[in-house]
């Protein structure tokens, strides 16, 4: 059964508080740094954000369509969020 328009803004709104959280652990990290890594640090968490808010907007686009026409929205939405879990991957595996 494929998931209705609620549930997707709910579960995608969930996983951005979740992001939300991560990134603000990964802003602690770089506030704790010194050296050449505070900058890369910033870098991947202000990439991080671009990336969050973007999904954030597709969200609220979904949220806001007809009925009939979120799917279409759905589509992009994901791949946002691909992208955004990826680059997270792989931002915890640099921060850690």
């Amino acid at each position: 059964m494929s998931e209705n328009k609620e549930s997707y803004v709910t579960r995608q709104t969930e996983n951005i508080k979740s992001w939300n959280a991560e990134i603000h652990k990964f802003q602690d990290q770089a506030d704790r740094t010194i050296g050449k890594k505070v900058d890369k640090y910033k870098k991947h968490i202000e990439e991080l954000k671009t990336m969050r808010a973007g999904l954030e907007e597709k969200v609220a686009e979904i949220h806001k369509s007809a009925e009939a026409g979120w799917e279409e929205l759905k589509t992009g939405a994901d791949k946002s969020f691909k992208a955004l879990d990826k680059s997270f991957k792989a931002a915890k595996a640099y921060f850690n």
